[in-house]
């Protein structure tokens, strides 16, 4: 039988609850008008159903002419010499899988196992397996009967390749982050171990390395120095001498086996490893402090993930009044970083896993709104599997920080359960929306709240991951690039590292770009408020909300629902229409002032001296609203420069315009 995620392949379309949606005949590559059930008493093979009232036998005809089957006729008798449709169907398949252009999975796409690396016994015995998966995961499992548990249970975790360390009890060890490094070292001849990613140092683990020289190799990446850190401190009792060694030129996130592959010989290796330093643990009461002249570690740069959006091992959010767009755009950013491809116009730097806990919304509704953005950006559910996983748990899911019966902020049942889900799914980044609800704190002490974000700090340096809080704005007027509009206590806003404001275009500047009132009303602008790790963005960034028909009517609801998502948008240039010859004589005149004197200005109330009616003289075509935008940029440029002199009417001192002549364009 035919799977489907052939069948979505073959139709354009995507698996969804069992069943694949696609555009049905003539539709848009986007529409889902088609769902195709499989079913094994079907004469075809699978079942059609058309949402909005197409010919069933045309949508028979067009899947089946999709997947390479003649057009349909009872018993297969079409006079054409068919055989049946059963046998004419697996032909059909026989001929998708041979096109098939994405690795083989579960029919939702489930990731496959792609290495399984088995941890043994002494004497051989294997007591449980790693798996690694792709998209790159792992889970454990153990055998159990005549099949596997997916945990490790009651059995004591031991050391990788353990009968090899005990055949060599006076080789030099390397431990390395994962086993695929341990088996390429060990196939050189190297004795050499790790442990799995969940398993804790003990004595009884670390016992069989017990008077070695050991030699820690430290992936580029925090997780591999974190990892390497938690083995020495572990070992530091036990092993004859410890090394942490960084090996020279390797990439971000490179291991041994990428510095073999480099070209570099075992002798290499081992003079490398064998010039570092050995290693001792501070004292407990040492600061941790290092001479800065002789840290010669390299210095693995940020991790940013989404432009300058977010990064491992900081929280950012996105503040916005309710409505404004701030969970489209954010779904929309975080659904770029599951498909490694960008939505929203943002760089991504790696494609990630990505974990987004609605805690406001229902499930039914993220998935609405999911929906909405792949049916948009024409993302394939493939796509998604592996890499987003969405949650709405509700009042069950608890808070990350609650009161004691003594009204003190301690840690709540959510924080346990999101430090599960990033370790059993490899998470990359965390989106929490809205921040508001993730506590049962006192929003506005700025104590309580520093320990919520205490919490997440804690939990984006501990699992390198980045960490995102869409928090609401607190009442008032919009105010782009505030960061003090955030609701509550400030110390949110302190604590975050990557903040934003979303506000909708206002009423004057839809004027100065010459909008109508309905296109106003669907932009919205994401300023920079407070990115103290890089520079903040130059200008705003703009989207446009767009409604999109998701397709999910019934026969009570037949329009189904319109739900929200974004797209990037880029404001016409209020400049396009002036020529440096037209922008150079506006500048003299401003620079002339009028003839009793008196100079230009931008003062609201003004009339006579008001300079944006210099602009509109040299270009008639230019609106009031975008002359005035011109004259604010130039004057936050320095190209005008505001000055105060005495009013030769009135002896008054006023404030007016002169020109710059370093900045006029050439």
């Amino acid at each position: 039988m035919i799977s489907l995620v052939q069948f979505a392949q073959a139709l354009g379309g995507e698996v969804s609850a069992g069943q694949v949606l696609a555009p049905g005949p003539g539709h848009r590559p986007h529409d889902r008008s088609l769902s195709v059930k499989l079913s094994p008493t079907a004469e075809d093979g699978f079942v059609v159903f058309s949402h909005c009232g197409d010919d069933i036998n045309l949508c028979r005809d067009h899947v089946r002419a999709k997947i390479g089957l003649p057009a349909w006729s009872p018993n297969g008798k079409d006079g054409s010499g068919h055989i049946s449709p059963r046998k004419e169907m697996a032909d059909a398949i026989a001929e998708l899988r041979t096109k098939q252009t994405v690795p083989p999975a579960s029919e939702f796409g489930s990731p496959r196992i792609v290495a399984t690396y088995s941890y043994v016994s002494a004497d051989g015995e294997v007591l449980y397996e790693v798996q690694r998966l792709e998209p790159k995961g792992f889970r454990q499992r153990r055998p159990v009967g005549d099949g596997y548990a997916y945990s490790l249970g009651d059995v004591q975790p031991v050391l990788y390749r353990l009968p090899e360390l005990l055949k060599f009890p006076d080789a030099t060890v390397f431990f390395c982050e994962g086993e695929k490094d341990a088996d390429r070292l060990g196939s050189l001849g190297l004795t050499a171990t790790t442990i799995s990613g969940s398993t804790k140092w003990t004595l009884e683990l670390a016992e069989p390395l017990r008077g070695r020289d050991v030699i820690i190799l430290i992936d580029n990446d925090n997780p591999g120095a974190k990892k390497a850190e938690k083995a020495a401190q572990a070992l530091h009792d036990v092993a004859a001498s410890l090394r942490l060694v960084l090996l020279p030129e390797l990439p971000p996130g490179g291991d041994v086996s990428d510095y073999l592959d480099a070209g570099n010989s075992n002798e290499q290796l081992e003079r490398a490893c064998l010039a570092a330093p050995v290693w001792h643990p501070p004292p407990e009461d040492d600061l941790g402090a290092w001479d800065a002249g002789d840290d010669t570690t390299a210095v693995p740069p940020r991790g940013w993930l989404l432009g300058n959006i977010f990064c491992r091992c900081f929280v950012s959010s996105v503040i916005a009044e309710g409505g404004v767009g701030k969970s489209a755009l954010r779904l929309a950013q975080l659904l770029s970083l599951a498909i490694g491809r960008s939505l929203t116009g943002e760089h991504i730097f790696v494609r990630c896993r990505v974990l987004i806990v609605s805690l406001e919304d229902d499930a039914n509704e993220l998935r609405r709104r999911l929906r909405a953005a792949c049916l948009h950006h024409g993302v394939m559910r493939a796509e998604l599997s592996g890499w987003l996983y969405l949650a709405a748990p509700g009042s069950s899911g608890g808070k990350l920080v609650v009161l004691d019966p003594h009204g003190r902020p301690v840690l709540g049942g959510l924080a346990a359960k999101l430090a599960r889900s990033i370790t059993e799914r490899k998470i990359d980044i965390v989106s929490l929306d809205p921040f508001v609800k993730s506590h049962s704190v006192e929003e506005n002490s700025n104590g309580m709240i520093d320990e919520v974000v205490q919490v997440l700090a804690d939990m984006a340096d501990q699992f390198d991951i980045a960490v995102d809080v869409p928090h609401h704005a607190a009442k008032g007027p919009p105010d782009p690039g505030n960061a003090n509009r955030g609701r509550g206590a400030s110390s949110m806003k302190d604590a975050g590292r990557l903040i934003y404001t979303l506000t909708p275009m206002s009423l004057e500047e839809g004027q100065a770009l010459g909008l109508n009132e309905p296109d106003r009303r669907r932009l919205i602008r994401l300023d920079s408020a407070k990115v103290n790790i890089t520079p903040p963005m130059a200008q705003a960034k703009w989207f446009r909300l767009v409604g999109v028909d998701i397709g999910n009517g019934t026969e009570l609801y037949p329009n189904g629902d319109q739900v929200q998502t974004v797209e990037p948008w880029t404001p016409p240039d209020v400049f396009a229409a002036l020529s440096n010859l037209v922008i150079n004589a506006i500048l003299t005149d401003i620079d002339a002032g009028l003839p009793d004197g008196n100079r230009y200005t931008d003062a609201a109330k003004t009339v006579e001296r008001a300079a944006w009616r210099v602009v509109v003289k040299h270009a008639p075509a230019t609106s009031e609203a975008a002359a005035r935008q011109i004259i604010r940029t130039w004057m936050m440029s320095g190209l005008l420069i505001r000055r105060s002199y005495e009013n030769p009417a009135t002896r008054k001192v006023v404030n007016g315009f002169w020109v710059d002549p370093v900045k006029r364009p050439s």
